[in-house]
């Protein structure tokens, strides 16, 4: 039984999608009827949905299907019922299946299907779907205490653990899942001895099939553990925060002779990632740089002309990847030679000439970035690249610091949508930028960067206090 609880919990993901296709049928049905209903179709009622209308279930099955594939995998869609995201996960599911029937129907565009039943379709698949979940799990809640064979698990913890282990298991129950018994230790009982003596004991009560360690542990204890729990039938699962503490999601991996744990994620070293977030930077940066950035230089340069004449672009170094320096370009908004580059904008400062502080507060100046991310120096979205004094000064402030350079910076990140942008002021708005943007480094998707992508166009036009 290889890592039993988790299985136990993602093993009923198809019974939930199962219940997810009879929803969309049932949605599907639905409409169907009620699409007759409404004008002008009010008469000879027909109970039988013509071939021609079902490749909508079709669709709503397939959309389904690919949701599934895509945002449920690891058991992300088990844990988010559990936690009481119903709501979130029909919002997905049916901004997906309604992205998949359109998508369909404007590449066959000639295809034929009733506009009345379409919109009865979508209005009715978020109420289904969460009517099919709640029912699904009522029952589950009722019948679940049958469920056979039960996974019975034996926790052993320290008595401040005990607490959060009962609440942890409280709504699993209807999974099959019966936590027997919680062993909590006290504090004062260090003695190795005394600790596997009450194991023991709790062994030959519960008989459980999974034992749950949760006390800090070294290999010769967690091999004399696991002897004494297979003696009794029992799997043993190690919990590792009393080892590392709080160090984010850890990942197992085996290599031959070696087992390792690693303490942080990088899904940027995958080449195959790499090659989506290049390509997403390309088309993005070549048509602002093509189509957009002349307009913008031809307005900015007359801008210029009238309040501060001088150079079009300013250039300063910046660090970068790994921490190598490159040239950033940004439309000057300051005035020429005030000899105070190093010193950060902030509000109402003297340098900013007039016209300047829009194109500040309108982020127009970070336009010519693109042109950093058309020659690979920097990526649409990713941690904001600093000067490399800053990052001195930063560093010494948060031990962390140096491992937001670990990806590419960005025009915008993170950070910059939760509002942590223009100049720091304290210790504290450096360590939310650095947890931002180690957040983005370990936790990257496609998915995340076309999210903050949107993010930034609705907080560039919040005129955030901080842009100066």
């Amino acid at each position: 039984m290889q890592d039993a609880l988790n299985q136990r919990v993602r093993g009923w993901t198809p019974f939930f999608v199962l219940v997810d296709g009879l929803s969309v049928a049932c949605a599907y049905y639905s409409a169907f009827v009620l699409s007759q209903l409404l004008p002008p179709d009010t008469v000879n009622l027909v109970l039988a949905p013509p071939a021609k209308e079902g490749v909508l279930l079709a669709l709503g099955i397939i959309g389904l299907l690919l949701h599934t594939l895509i945002w449920s995998r690891e058991g992300h869609y088990m844990f988010q019922l559990l936690n009481g995201r119903k709501l979130r996960i029909c919002a997905a599911q049916v901004l997906f299946l309604a992205l998949t029937i359109f998508i369909y129907l404007g590449l066959w565009r000639n295809y034929d299907i009733s506009r009345k039943l379409l919109l009865m379709f979508l209005i009715t698949l978020g109420p289904c779907l969460m009517a099919g979940k709640i029912l699904f799990m009522k029952m589950l809640q009722v019948l679940g205490a049958k469920i056979q064979p039960r996974l019975r698990i034996l926790a052993v913890c320290d008595e401040a653990g005990e607490a959060s282990t009962r609440e942890w298991f409280s709504n699993k129950t209807m999974l099959g899942i019966n936590l027997c018994e919680v062993l909590a230790i006290e504090a004062n009982a260090g003695q190795e001895a005394f600790v596997e003596h009450q194991l023991e004991e709790a062994l030959k009560r519960g008989r459980p099939n999974l034992l749950i360690w949760r006390l800090p542990t070294d290999a010769a204890r967690t091999e004399k553990i696991r002897q004494m729990a297979e003696s009794y039938g029992t799997h043993l699962a190690v919990d590792l925060q009393p080892i590392v503490g709080n160090m984010g999601a850890l990942q197992l991996m085996e290599y031959s002779q070696m087992k390792l744990i690693s303490l942080h994620k990088h899904p940027l070293v995958s080449p195959a990632h790499r090659f989506l977030k290049r390509l997403l930077d390309i088309s993005i940066s070549l048509p602002v740089v093509v189509l957009v950035l002349p307009f913008l230089c031809l307005g900015v340069w007359i801008v210029h002309r009238i309040f501060s004449p001088g150079p079009l672009f300013f250039k300063q170094s910046r660090s970068g990847a790994d921490g190598q320096m490159f040239k950033i370009y940004k439309f000057r908004t300051m005035t020429v030679n005030h000899g105070r580059e190093s010193v950060q904008a902030r509000a109402n400062d003297s340098r900013i000439f007039t016209g300047g502080g829009l194109m500040r507060k309108l982020s127009i100046d970070e336009m010519p970035q693109f042109l950093n991310v058309l020659f690979g120096d920097m990526s649409v979205v990713g941690p904001r690249p600093h000067m490399a004094e800053h990052d001195v000064l930063f560093a010494m402030e948060c031990s962390q610091y140096a491992m937001r350079h670990t990806v590419k910076p960005g025009v915008t990140g993170l950070a910059q949508v939760r509002g942590h942008r223009g100049p720091v002021d304290d210790a504290s708005e450096i360590k939310h930028r650095v947890t931002s943007d180690i957040e983005y480094c370990q936790n990257w998707s496609l998915y995340l960067d076309l999210e903050i992508i949107a993010r930034t166009f609705l907080h560039v036009f919040s005129f955030h206090a901080k842009s100066c």
